[in-house]
Order: structure tokens, then C-alpha cells, then sequence
């Protein structure tokens, strides 16, 4: 087993058993909704203090006191109630601020699907990573396995200060290319033409499929593109994605079988 997989097996342990921990860490909390919790505070007291924030129109911050403001709360007779304070923030910020409270009371009870969403995120760059290294390393054992299509200028030889560090520079770019492409024609490329040819096909669709979501996640705000609904029937692009802690397991344990198979193959390899 290659160091590089070690290292992908302790990070993907390390994420799985962080997502499961903070889950199981909600206290919860005895209302059903941030608006039946404040229904049991009551209405405001004569007097007591009360803070109401709003968008400054001049997007300057500032604090206006009573005397200062023409904000007002009425109890439901019409009489005056509260002490106000108001607080006025650009817009921006007031938006920003005003997500605190509901995110604060939502985490009592759950971690926030952001959360696992970052976690797939993640699991597929670790994957990613990893795969990288790996090519990168078969390259080196076998330089003559990149393209030999591509122009080299002139320029590039005598400013390289060694063959090695020639060699480098042209592995980088062929793996810019590589990640560029979807993963199953990277796969394609690995078994057709880098020495991959017994990898499986056992894990590719639900590879691929980790790759998608991440890919919605990463750059279609979490919706469902044209691409995954059309290996995923039971969505429709558009759709939302909902991402759970079980999602994040199933796409570790994916990736990390996967890589698994990679490494066997890899190791057995020498120079060609």
C-alpha cells in the first residue's frame, strides 16, 4: 500500500468520524420552530429593553436610542411597550446578521445540510488528490505514457534547469488536462493508455456519480444539472439536492474502495 493511500484512509476516518460525532453533539431543543419559541417569550414589558435591527440608508453602522429613532411597539391594546434600541446596518451586513439567530437555533437540532455537502466536497477532492499523486508518480516511472502530440517550444528546454525538472513541467500540464476531463474518460485514458488496463469497472458509475454531485455542489448551487439527472432517474434537473450524513459515508466508502483497487494495480507496475 502506497504512503498516498495510507494518508487518503486517515483523512476520509478523520472526516466520517467528525461528521458523526457533530451530529450526535445536538442537544436539541423542546420547540418546533424559532417562531413558536418566541410566541413563549411573550409580549415586551413596559420598558424593557429591545433591540430592532434595520438597513441604514446611508450604509453607515450606528446605534439610535430612544429619542432617536421613530421605531415603536404596541401591545394589543395599542399602548407602548419595550425600550428601543435601533440598530442600523448596511445591506448587505443586515442580511448577513440577519441569518445568525435562525442558524443558531437550527443547530440545536441538527447540523446544517451545508455541512455533509462540504463533507462530499471534500471527500471528492481528497479523492481527486490522491489520484493525482498517483498519476503523476506513474509518469515519472514512464514518461514516454504522455501525450505525443503536444508542442514543446525551445524556450521551455534550455530555461529548464534539468531534464527532471523538464519532465515536471510537462507531467503538470498533461495532468491539467487529465482533471479537465470528466472522470470517466479519465479512467478511459488511465486503462487505454497508462497501464490501467485490469482496473475494474465495478466502482466507475458510482465514482462518476460522486462526481456529479460535487460538481452541482461545487457550480450549479446545489441543483441538480442535466448531467446527473440523466444518471440519476429519481431527480429532475432543478431539483435541490438534499445531502445527509449517509450520503457522505456511502461517497467515502466509494472512493476509498476505489482507490484501494488503484493502488493494488499501481504497486504491481514498474517501468514499462
Amino acid at each position: 500500500m502506497t504512503d498516498d493511500l495510507k494518508e487518503l484512509l486517515q483523512q476520509y476516518g478523520i472526516l466520517v468520524v467528525s461528521l458523526s460525532q457533530l451530529a450526535k453533539e445536538r442537544p436539541g431543543s423542546q420547540y418546533e420552530s424559532l417562531d413558536e419559541y418566541y410566541k413563549s417569550l411573550g409580549g415586551l414589558l413596559p420598558d424593557e429593553p429591545a433591540l430592532v435591527v434595520r438597513i441604514s440608508k446611508d450604509r453607515e453602522i450606528r446605534f439610535l436610542h430612544e429619542g432617536e429613532h421613530d421605531v415603536t411597539i404596541g401591545d394589543s391594546v395599542g399602548q407602548k411597550t419595550g425600550k428601543i434600541t435601533v440598530w442600523e446596518l448596511p445591506e448587505d451586513e443586515y442580511w448577513f446578521f440577519r441569518a445568525f439567530r435562525p442558524a443558531l437555533f437550527g443547530l440545536e437540532k441538527a447540523l446544517p445540510g451545508f455541512v455533509f455537502e462540504m463533507g462530499i466536497t471534500y471527500a471528492y477532492a481528497l479523492f481527486e488528490g490522491y489520484l493525482t499523486e498517483i498519476l503523476r508518480r506513474r509518469m515519472r516511472q514512464q514518461p514516454r505514457l504522455m501525450s505525443s502530440q503536444r508542442e514543446l517550444k525551445y524556450d521551455q528546454v534550455f530555461l529548464a534547469a534539468s531534464k527532471e525538472a523538464l519532465i515536471e513541467s510537462m507531467i503538470d500540464r498533461e495532468m491539467r488536462d487529465l482533471l479537465y476531463s470528466s472522470v470517466l474518460d479519465l479512467l478511459k485514458k488511465m486503462r487505454d493508455k497508462m497501464g490501467f488496463a485490469s482496473l475494474s469497472v465495478e466502482w466507475d458509475e458510482k465514482v462518476n456519480y460522486v462526481s456529479l454531485v460535487r460538481n452541482c455542489l461545487l457550480h450549479n448551487r446545489g441543483q441538480v444539472d442535466a448531467r446527473l439527472a440523466s444518471v440519476q432517474p429519481t431527480v429532475q434537473a432543478g431539483d435541490r439536492l438534499s445531502i445527509g450524513e449517509l450520503d457522505v459515508s456511502t461517497a467515502v466508502n466509494t472512493l476509498r474502495s476505489f482507490a484501494f483497487q488503484i493502488d493494488e494495480l499501481f504497486e504491481k507496475m514498474g517501468p514499462a
